[in-house]
């Protein structure tokens, strides 16, 4: 499946603005600020060759989970998610770090200790702020203390790979921590271009609910008296677990919120691009590490909000991301809990479990209404669709029509 244009996958809902088409078409494609936050526009027109190599790895496109020849054999693949060579909970060592972080701090733990073992040149990751005061930025961090100040779970527009272009030209060695999407733009990529593999050898993921459109944020933002432009800086999470969301304005005075005053408590009801509504994965499968927040119902409680120091679940699906995970601990990086086993996931990421299950009958619901739709690859998408009924299939399938009709789908739905 082709798209048309990347005006196409954008009209349809399904681009999440990670940069990676204007990377690889750096002559065509810009990313710029638009309703929807951060999106590529084409100065000029790809070529149908250009498009389907593009069609080939973009998210808004296709979701891959981990291709085959990265698993070692025998692997324990679970159903729901996926490969699994080891899984278990851990936090930081450094107790800093681990309060800085948005849980448990694992993966800013792994990133520091790769950039210290010298196992790559750099870490490519996302930092605070960009465009938007409330939005987040690449960056390529080569120092433990660069790392660590880019240290944040960002719930906002950000292009994670609008700099891999740099990172394969130049051959940066580094580590990739982004979203679930991205590393499967990555995955999908490293099929077309060797450099891939050659200079990103790890890639680390959080697990991924979906992040605030720009509207969401504009909404806050009125509710508390303030103009965007008042807005200094944005901290969604950390400083605690997870930590207040906390705005700091021009002025030096600040906003804060507790997690549940933000965000509330029900995830249904969060506002969240359509492109995140209708995700395949959010669990992280293409990533070698995988890491999320260990809340029953992914949810914490007040008592754990002032309470829990931060600990993460950690899924490692690689034998490179198992042996990370073990050299992390014995050089004093990582501390490890406990293990785990897949079940236990189905009671802290719930969510997570639904949308993948249910994948299919949201992209039948697509192209009822004639889009193009997602399509997915290594995730046994066939295969979770036995799990659900037709009745239950069909009223995915309609639900997720009868939004498209209403244009909910569209950037700019919420502020018309």
């Amino acid at each position: 499946m082709a798209a048309s244009s990347i005006q196409q996958i954008i009209n349809e809902g399904l681009c999440i603005g990670c940069g990676l088409c204007a990377s690889v078409f750096s002559e065509k494609v810009n990313i710029e600020l638009s309703v929807g936050g951060l999106r590529p526009k084409e100065n000029k027109c790809l070529t149908e060759k250009e498009l389907r190599y593009l069609s080939s790895f973009c998210p808004g496109v296709v979701q891959s989970g981990m291709p085959n020849k990265y698993l070692s054999e025998g692997v324990q693949i679970d159903p729901v998610w996926g490969p699994i060579e080891r899984i278990c909970a851990a936090h930081a060592s450094n107790d800093s770090v681990r309060h800085k972080s948005a849980t448990g701090g694992v993966l800013t733990a792994l990133a520091g200790f790769l950039i210290e073992s010298k196992m790559v040149d750099a870490v490519l990751h996302v930092g605070p702020s960009g465009l938007k005061p409330y939005f987040g930025h690449s960056t390529i961090s080569y120092t433990l203390s660069e790392v660590n100040e880019n240290c944040a779970s960002i719930y906002a527009s950000t292009s994670p790979l609008d700099k891999i272009k740099k990172v394969l030209d130049e051959g940066i060695r580094v580590a990739l921590v982004a979203k679930p999407c991205d590393i499967s733009a990555m995955r999908l990529l490293a099929k077309k271009d060797p450099r891939v593999d050659k200079y990103i050898p790890l890639m680390l993921s959080p697990f991924c609910g979906g992040f605030f459109p720009p509207f969401a944020m504009s909404n806050f933002f009125q509710s508390e008296g303030v103009r965007e432009e008042e807005v200094d800086s944005v901290s969604y999470r950390g400083n605690g677990c997870p930590g207040p969301t906390s705005i700091k304005l021009n002025n030096g005075s600040r906003i804060e919120k507790s997690y549940l005053d933000f965000w509330g408590t029900d995830s249904s009801q969060w506002h969240m691009p359509w492109r995140c509504r209708v995700c395949p994965d959010g669990t992280g499968e293409g990533a070698d590490i995988s890491t999320g927040d260990t809340w029953p119902e992914c949810t914490p409680t007040k008592e754990m909000i002032n309470n829990d120091l931060g600990t993460n679940t950690v899924i490692a699906r690689t034998s490179k991301g198992a042996e990370l995970l073990q050299f992390a601990e014995g050089s004093g990086y990582l501390t490890l809990d406990y293990e785990c086993v897949p079940s236990d996931m189905n009671k802290l990421q719930p969510h997570l479990a639904n949308k993948k299950i249910k994948a299919l009958a949201r992209f039948d619901g697509m192209r009822s209404c004639g889009q193009a739709g997602l399509s997915t690859i290594d995730l046994r998408a066939d295969l979770l669709t036995q799990s659900v009924s037709s009745h239950e299939f069909k009223k995915e399938s309609n639900g997720t029509a009868a939004r498209i009709k209403k244009g909910k789908h569209l950037d700019d739905y919420e502020i018309k």
